[in-house]
């Protein structure tokens, strides 16, 4: 938890809001994290493991020759579509 005062002696501190954790524990944030943010969190080191683009694994998906799990390939639809919009 982080803690925020003025007293050099932290008489007065108290939790600083707005502080989010990722999920993974490795970052902060003053914003939430989203699902899309745990989304990308679960795609890229997939993309990253198969060499693929973003727009490669997303012709797969489309032509139904992906390895993705469902939940990824339904992700990898949202963000192109909403990209291109």
């Amino acid at each position: 938890m982080i803690f925020t005062g003025k007293s050099a002696d932290g008489s007065d501190m108290y939790p600083a809001m707005g502080v989010f954790v990722r999920p993974d524990g490795e970052e902060w944030s003053n914003m939430p994290y989203t699902k899309e943010d745990k989304m990308w969190q679960k795609l890229y080191p997939e993309l990253a493991k198969r060499r693929h683009s973003l727009k490669v694994e997303y012709d797969l998906v489309l032509t139904k020759n992906s390895t993705l799990s469902r939940r990824l390939r339904d992700f990898v639809i949202h963000l192109m579509t909403y990209n291109n919009d």
